[in-house]
């Protein structure tokens, strides 16, 4: 039994890499939020992750209400608020209830406090197929 639980073990794919606060390897955590409020409410967070590797991704994710359309666009604009010009756009289908991107920095290089920097950014979530804004946040600090 101990044989067959120890291959088990050792076969399962293994996470050489934790993405954590406080952590004593060279990962760096960037983190910011994104509050909506209006047709579309709910707290995103926004995370730069940035490895020893070189590697570099944002993610966005967390459960947004009110989100009825099954395909939208998350836009990032250019400045404060949701008129400004479209930085970078990511296409989610079936997110209702949970959102959750990751953009590497192969399709885009995004930063919170560096090059590409999101922070003071607009974020909206625009229903693709009428076109329409459901929602618009501002990316910031999160608060104490």
């Amino acid at each position: 039994l101990c044989l067959l639980a120890l291959g088990l073990v050792h076969g399962a794919p293994q996470m050489f890499i934790w993405v954590c606060d406080g952590c004593t390897y060279g990962t760096k955590v960037s983190k910011a939020e994104a509050e909506f409020n209006g047709d579309v409410t709910g707290k995103l967070a926004v995370e730069h992750i940035l490895g020893e590797d070189g590697s570099s991704s944002l993610e966005i994710k967390g459960p947004l209400e009110g989100l009825l359309a099954a395909r939208v666009h998350f836009r990032i604009h250019e400045g404060p608020t949701c008129e400004s010009g479209i930085f970078h756009k990511e296409k989610c289908d079936n997110c209702q209830s949970y959102i959750s991107l990751k953009i590497l920095k192969s399709r885009k290089l995004l930063t919170i406090g560096g090059e590409n920097d999101v922070l003071n950014k607009a974020l909206s979530v625009i229903d693709t197929r009428r076109g329409n804004m459901l929602g618009c946040a501002q990316i910031v600090l999160p608060g104490p």
